[in-house]
């Protein structure tokens, strides 16, 4: 729905016509409430989870890591700083480039990523649970695709 101008009706955009926006958001705000809740007995948050799983495959770099995040760099280090105080992740210089540093999972933070993953997958299926199993793989791989799209695509 368009206004005059050719811009998206007010109406379009608010939750009493709820778009993939807006789902998307509420989705999230779910996912994050039940992720949070299923994490805090291992001291963890969903952000911290995000980065220790994106920490995991190594050789990745801050910048990188505030990219796939959504997070602005400079917000990034304070969170990086006390993950790495809990001694769940290290940071060394990158040999090639000093002024880039990459982020690693430690053990420690091996153990309680292990111990995270399961604790993850029950919320995930937890918000799932209100569509029957193929309804989820083709919800899952709509937003695959959406996500692959979106990649590929390089307009705002």
């Amino acid at each position: 729905m368009t206004s005059k101008n050719g811009n998206p009706h007010p109406a379009a955009l608010e939750p009493a016509a709820p778009g993939l926006w807006f789902c998307n958001w509420k989705i999230w705000l779910e996912a994050r409430r039940l992720l949070d809740a299923a994490l805090a007995p291992l001291g963890l948050r969903s952000r911290d989870f995000w980065l220790l799983a994106i920490a995991g495959r190594g050789d990745v770099s801050q910048h990188e890591m505030a990219e796939l995040c959504g997070l602005d760099p400079s917000s990034l280090v304070a969170v990086l700083d006390a993950l790495e105080r809990r001694g769940w992740i290290r940071r060394e210089r990158n040999p090639s480039d000093r002024r880039m540093q990459w982020v690693r999972r430690t053990e420690a933070g091996d153990e309680l990523f292990a111990r995270a993953v399961p604790r993850a997958r029950r919320a995930e299926a937890r918000q799932l649970a209100a569509l029957p199993a193929a309804r989820q793989r083709q919800l899952v791989a709509a937003m695959h695709k959406l996500i692959t799209n979106s990649k590929s695509d390089p307009r705002p």
